[in-house]
Parts: structure tokens; C-alpha cells; sequence
């Protein structure tokens, strides 16, 4: 086989086998377990339930979830990107390589001018990685309580929440579409 020919069947074989990476940032009002959490994700796509601000599911284990990021990326060694949505952007850096997944993403909400204000939140995760169903890559619980004063009567609130890095390696069809 010539150079040639060696080279085109890489090509077709890479675009034959193009793979799609799912990721996506959501929140829990209330504090989750990581089996449970595990076992919901596996009956759904990870596309099909963060296309709202709110997990779109009929699992119940996953509704009530905020999603705060959700991108789609053509699987490579390296990816990045950037999105801007009026006052918000989002960066986003990762490898996949050896089977292991390296996410960060950036999302930073206001401007830096005058009395308006600029906030940042970073999440990151590091995880084995392999093709198939949503897999958590990270997940943060918070649990404390705050305290409020209103006309000389305090209140404490509980807060619970949860926030997970979830992603997901799917075969695109050829039109593109899952």
C-alpha cells in the first residue's frame, strides 16, 4: 500500500469513528448520592436532559437541576473554547488522552467598568474516562447554615446543594445528529 492510500484510510477511518464529547455543569438544590446519582445517569443522555436551564428529564432522581454550562465538542486530544452570551462567557480547556478526561472550565458572569460588578467561578475535574453513558467527572456538596437578621429576629436557614461535572462520549451520526 502506498503512503497515499495508507494515509486517506486514516482519514475516513477518523471521520467514520468522529465522536462527540457532552459536557455540562449542574446544580442540586439538596445534597445527592453518588451511586444514586450514577444510576439515573446511566438510563439518560446527557444532550437530551441539560437542553433548559433545568435538567429536562422524566428521571426523578436528576429533575429539580440547574444547568449551569452545557457545550458539545468534537472528541480530540486537545479542545478549548470560548463562548459569550451578553454579560456572561464561558471558557472551556481539556485533553482527553490515555483515557483520562482534564476538563477546566471558566464561566464569569458581569463586566469590570464602573459600578457593575465581575464574578468568576472555576470547575475543574481530572477522571478515567471511556465512551458510553454520562459519567460524573467531579462532584462538590456543600452543606451549612446561614443566618439572617430581620428587625431584631434572627433566622437560620439551611443551605444544601451539589454541583456535578458530568460528561459523556457519543458516536455522532453521520447528519450529526444522537
Amino acid at each position: 500500500m502506498s503512503k497515499l492510500t495508507v494515509l486517506a484510510l486514516l482519514v475516513f477511518s477518523l471521520v467514520a469513528n468522529a465522536s462527540q464529547l457532552d459536557l455540562a455543569v449542574v446544580q442540586f438544590p439538596e445534597i445527592k448520592s453518588v451511586g444514586e446519582l450514577e444510576a439515573a445517569l446511566a438510563k439518560v443522555s446527557l444532550a437530551g436532559i441539560t437542553n433548559s436551564d433545568r435538567t429536562m428529564t422524566t428521571e426523578s432522581y436528576l429533575k429539580g437541576g440547574y444547568v449551569i454550562f452545557a457545550q458539545s465538542f468534537p472528541l480530540s486530544e486537545h479542545f478549548a473554547s470560548t463562548t459569550r452570551i451578553s454579560n456572561s462567557r464561558a471558557d472551556v480547556r481539556g485533553q482527553f488522552s490515555g483515557g483520562r478526561l482534564t476538563v477546566n472550565i471558566v464561566l464569569s458572569e458581569g463586566v469590570a467598568a464602573g459600578l457593575r460588578g465581575f464574578s468568576s467561578r472555576t470547575y475543574e475535574a481530572s477522571a478515567a474516562f471511556a465512551p458510553g453513558q454520562p459519567r460524573i467527572l467531579s462532584i462538590r456538596q456543600m452543606s451549612g447554615k446561614t443566618t439572617t437578621a430581620i428587625r431584631g429576629q434572627a433566622t437560620v436557614k439551611e443551605t444544601n446543594f451539589c454541583s456535578v461535572i458530568i460528561g459523556q462520549i457519543s458516536k455522532e451520526s453521520p447528519a450529526g445528529q444522537r
